[in-house]
Formats: structure tokens, sequence, C-alpha cells
């Protein structure tokens, strides 16, 4: 699976390591899946590293831990491991044979402080030293050693812009609706919700903010030094903080930055007059977290959040011109067939303009793996996890991976392969409305369901529609533009 976005924390890895005197090169080996895996290898020894350094999600580790061999047969230096699956299980991951340090949590410091101990002792340096470095596991006369926790960084302005300059930015198949290029950028790290789903073991529940003439900076950088004007900002709150958000598009506003941009975002954190400064300052999309159109299932995953909430925030963000795109989730604990159908009309009667239905995984770490495994104990992480599926690509029903709702695997399956049939199906139901009222407008998409009717009168109603649709955003588009 090719990576759509260059993976910023190892560009802010980079980004501390470059600012400490050290060359670095970046191999993203997921990025060329055609290229054989020994002749990027190849690559990697011809620069000759003093340290390798890799990252592994739990559903990539075997992939990972097989890479990660191969490197230190042909390489030969010492190899640290990183990323949410070695924050997850440190003490397992470095016991591998090819693991001789790994790092768990923000990984900044830690790194530096490492490759200042290698440069000065070499590849093994003292146990006194190694033992000093927050963050690190290391084998010890056989035995794990991991050091205490590091605490958060506190001023995440003092890290420097992510190293971008060391990826092939053009390779990455991450593009605007518009077709132009996109690039992603991170203000915050953090997240004080504690919804079951989510992984919090790297940056934790501490909210922590960039300032906004520090993001403004990164802005104006990324325009002028990779002439990309598409930002897709991927904080996982980016609208937590209205004041904040205010600050920073009115900034935008007010500096005349010519981008377009979309981010995540919290129904429950938004109102008409931040949307309107938003869309003023370029915001053309925004992806809510909705999960579930069962209010039960929704608390019981503590996302915060009601119905009632959605419908609101969904209905101001077209309102104000700005396209919205919902993410759900079918097979949460608690989900039967009903509660299921109950999600994806939901997300067919709101006023989104795309939705993506994901099956749920419980993946280690999360406040769901542990309720699984309270559960059922014989559950362990396992080669597996290379099933897991991140979202439903529709294609063909495909078969869950750890099962924690109320149905089989064939009805969730089932029925996940309906979800995006019901959404696309309301969004054209919403089309004859605006265009025709409710009334007429329900009857002539019920009639249009007929297949004859479809064919023979599709270009009369489309031009209908299309002119109901022009008069219905006051003079606002929902478009990348």
């Amino acid at each position: 699976m090719v990576n759509s976005y260059p993976p910023l924390g190892l560009a802010y890895l980079a980004a501390v390591l470059e600012r400490e005197g050290h060359e670095v090169r970046v191999h993203d080996f997921g990025l060329y899946p055609d290229r054989p895996l020994s002749e990027q290898i190849e690559e990697l020894g011809e620069f000759d590293p003093q340290l390798v350094g890799i990252t592994a999600m739990t559903n990539t580790y075997h992939a990972v831990a097989e890479t990660a061999e191969f490197v230190k047969e042909r390489v030969g230096c010492p190899l640290v491991i990183g990323g949410p699956h070695a924050t997850v299980f440190p003490e397992r991951v470095t016991q591998e044979p090819f693991v001789d340090y790994l790092v768990y949590g923000e990984g900044e410091a830690t790194i530096i402080e490492l490759v200042r101990a290698l440069e000065s002792e070499g590849p093994r340096p003292s146990d006194g030293t190694l033992a000093a470095i927050q963050g690190l596991c290391y084998m010890q006369d056989g035995v794990v050693q991991c050091n205490p926790d590091r605490p958060l960084i506190r001023d995440l302005d003092g890290l420097p812009s992510p190293a971008r300059h060391l990826f092939d930015l053009k390779a990455y198949p991450l593009y605007a609706p518009d077709g132009e290029r996109m690039i992603t950028v991170l203000s915050s790290r953090g997240c004080p919700y504690n919804c079951s789903y989510c992984f919090k073991g790297i940056v934790g529940r501490t909210y922590r903010q960039r300032s906004t003439d520090n993001i403004i900076a990164e802005l104006r950088q990324i325009i002028s030094q990779y002439d990309i004007a598409n930002i897709y900002f991927i904080d996982d709150l980016f609208t937590i903080n209205r004041k904040r958000l205010k600050a920073i598009t009115q900034r935008i506003i007010d500096e005349s930055l010519i981008i377009r941009w979309q981010c995540l975002g919290r129904v429950d954190r938004v109102d008409p007059e931040v949307l309107d400064l938003m869309y003023r300052s370029g915001c053309r999309q925004i992806h809510y977290g909705i999960e579930s159109g069962n209010d039960e299932i929704l608390a019981a995953i503590g996302k915060r959040i009601t119905k009632d909430q959605v419908r609101q925030a969904v209905t101001w963000t077209a309102q104000s011109g700005i396209r919205s795109k919902g993410y759900f989730m079918l097979g949460l604990p608690g989900d039967t067939e009903a509660t299921m159908r109950q999600t994806i009309d939901f997300a067919a009667e709101l006023d989104l303009d795309d939705a993506m239905f994901s099956l749920t995984t419980p993946f280690p770490g999360t406040r769901l793996w542990s309720e699984l495994v309270a559960k059922r104990p014989e559950i362990q992480f396992n080669q597996d996890f290379s099933r897991a599926y991140y979202y439903n690509n529709y294609a063909e029903e495909i078969e869950p991976f750890l099962n924690v709702s109320e149905v089989s695997d064939q009805a969730l399956s089932r029925v996940a392969a309906k979800a995006k049939r019901t959404f696309a199906e309301g969004k054209r139901k919403r089309k004859y409305v605006r265009a025709f009222g409710k009334l007429w407008g329900t009857a002539l998409w019920q009639v249009s369901r007929l297949r004859l009717v479809r064919v023979a009168g599709c270009a009369i109603l489309n031009s209908r529609l299309l002119g109901g649709l022009g008069s219905f955003r006051k003079e606002r588009t929902r478009e990348w533009a």
C-alpha cells in the first residue's frame, strides 16, 4: 500500500538531527511498493549511516521486522525502532535480535541524546550513559532495560519545521479536490478526550499547541520553498480552541496568504462565526469524526457528542460554504444490525459532501483493545494484524478483523457493503429536495430510482438540479476554489 502522506513524525526527527549538525536521509520504503526491497536497502547502504531508525505501526510491524532484519544484515550499523507499536510493546520489541535501541513516546529529545551518546562513546555506549536517556529501551546483560518516561514536549515552537526537503513530495498521492498537490501540517499535539478507539501513547492526552506566529511562518515557508498552497491540518483537535482558531484564521486573512486548506474538526467545537472566518481564510473542507448514529453507542465509546450536535454542525458547515466529510465506524462494541443501520441512515440524512465508513478494529494501546483483552484474555498481538482494515473500500465484502460488535462477521461485512450506496442515494435525494422542494423533490427522487425513468430523464433533471443548486449557497459553493 502506497503511503498517502509524507510521515511528519520522521520529518520532525530528521529536522532536530539536522539542527544538531548531522547529515540525514529518509527512505520511505512504503512509497515505492514496486521497487525491490533489496534495491532500496542497497541505496541505504551506500549512504553508510552510523544509525538507522525505523518506525512501526502495529498493522505493519511484521513487514517492518522483515525490513529491519534485512537492514541489519546488509548495513550492520546500530538500529533504533520507534513509533506506535514500539511504544505499546517496548519490552517485546526490544528483545528482537535486530533491535539495538527502542524509543517510545515522543522521540525528538530522546533521539538527540542517543545520537550524542553514540558519537561520544561508539555503537555501544556505557550502561550508565544509556540509563540516563529517558524514553529509551535496550538490552542490558540479556535483560530488557526500559528507562523512565520522557516528559512531553511543552514548547512546540522550539521544534524546527519538519524536514520536508528530504522527501520526494511529488511522489505522494495527496491532492486537493482541484487536483493540485497538498501538504500536511501539524499545529498541535495531544488530545484530552478519551475515545475508546484512539491511540494516545505517543503524544499523550495533554493538549499542546504551537503559536500563531510559528504556524504562519511554516505556512509561508511551504508556499515559498515548495510552491504548494493547499494545506491539510492533521491535528486531532484543530478546532478545539475557538480563540486560537480565530487568531490563526484572522492572521491568514490579514496577511493575505492565498491558501486553500482543510482540517479535522469536532462537531461540538464550531459555530457560524468561526466557520465564516475559516471560509474567508481559505478553509474549504472539514473532516468530522461522527462515528455512530446511536447516542448510546456514542456515549459508550467516550465520544462526548450527540446526534443533535452533529446535525447542527454539519448544517452550519454547509451554510458557510465549506465542504464536510463524515467519518463513521461500523462494528463498535454494542453495535447490532439495527444500530448500524441507524448509523448508515444518519449519515445519509446529514448534509455531508462525503462519508467514510470504517470497520472497527481494536488496536493495541487503545481502551478498546484493553476492554477486548479483559473479556478475551487469549487475544494477543500476532501477524494477523496485517489484515486489519482501516476503512471499507466498498469494492467487495471484506472479512472483519477482531469483531467486537454484537453481530457475526458475515452480518457486519454485509451491512458495511451497503453503507456507501445508502449514503450516495441519500446525497442524491438531498439534491432533488434542494432543487424542487421537500414534497416534490422527495416524490421525484422516488420516481427517479426506477431505472427506466432515471435513464430517460437524466439530462432534464440534471439541468434543473444544477439550476436549483446554484442559488442555494448564498453566492458560496462548496468547491475547492
